[in-house]
């Protein structure tokens, strides 16, 4: 199973969108009708990361949009692009370490990256930040391995043996998305256009203007050439 568990995801928002309740696709996964294949302790754990992940959400639009999206396809950018934002922000050591590490790597041509990265992030914020959990070394490995993968699965990342810092492919519905939870959050204007989130994409400034200015011209959001 892949950190990102795309396809599982995939599957489970097909589900959805034939017309089965959450309640339903949980059962289904429990006695083996859907992932019959992965052992039961498997099927729950990704069942758990499905919930935390975009389950949890009680946007039922947003909802509506994965669906949507699935409709696609597991590897589409149309899916990918969303589930990676809704991952992205709604995991604390993701978001930082790929709007923080990865964006500056990125900005200074410094593509090459690694678990030793991630790592030496995580210390950084732990020193930072002492009321952090304090983890076994075996459990940060862990924790470290898996954010990295789980962002190479996205796109963020690519190689096997030597990766490399890589920009997603993000498709307009995506970045709409993202403009509309920031404006959400009460932003509007330069400081939608300006918010950090936008490195999670790998995207300067003028990116983000061009996108903005792309939507504007599909009608889903005002955009001026200074905000929204």
């Amino acid at each position: 199973i892949r950190a990102g568990c795309i396809r599982e995801c995939w599957l489970f928002f097909q589900a959805l969108g034939k017309g089965s309740s959450a309640e339903q696709v949980r059962r289904d996964l429990a006695v083996g009708m859907i992932l019959g294949h992965y052992a039961y302790s498997t099927r729950m754990a990704l069942w758990k990361i499905f919930r935390t992940r975009y389950l949890n959400i009680t946007d039922p639009w947003v909802q509506s949009e994965l669906i949507a999206a699935s409709q696609h396809g597991p590897e589409s950018p149309e899916l990918v692009s969303l589930l990676y934002l809704y991952f992205a922000l709604r995991d604390k050591l993701a978001f930082e370490f790929a709007t923080d590490v990865v964006w500056e790597k990125w900005r200074a041509h410094d593509l090459a990256i690694g678990s030793e990265d991630c790592g030496r992030f995580l210390d950084r914020l732990s020193q930072a930040n002492e009321s952090l959990p304090k983890v076994t070394a075996e459990s940060k490995g862990k924790l470290i391995r898996n954010t990295v993968s789980t962002l190479q699965d996205f796109g963020l990342v690519t190689g096997t043996k030597h990766r490399v810092i890589s920009r997603p492919a993000i498709v307009p519905r995506t970045a709409f998305h993202l403009v509309r939870l920031l404006a959400g959050e009460g932003l509007s204007g330069k400081e939608i256009a300006d918010a950090k989130d936008w490195q999670l994409f790998l995207w300067d400034r003028n990116d983000v203007s061009r996108m903005l200015a792309k939507l504007a011209q599909e009608k889903w959001i005002r955009y001026e050439g200074s905000g929204r």
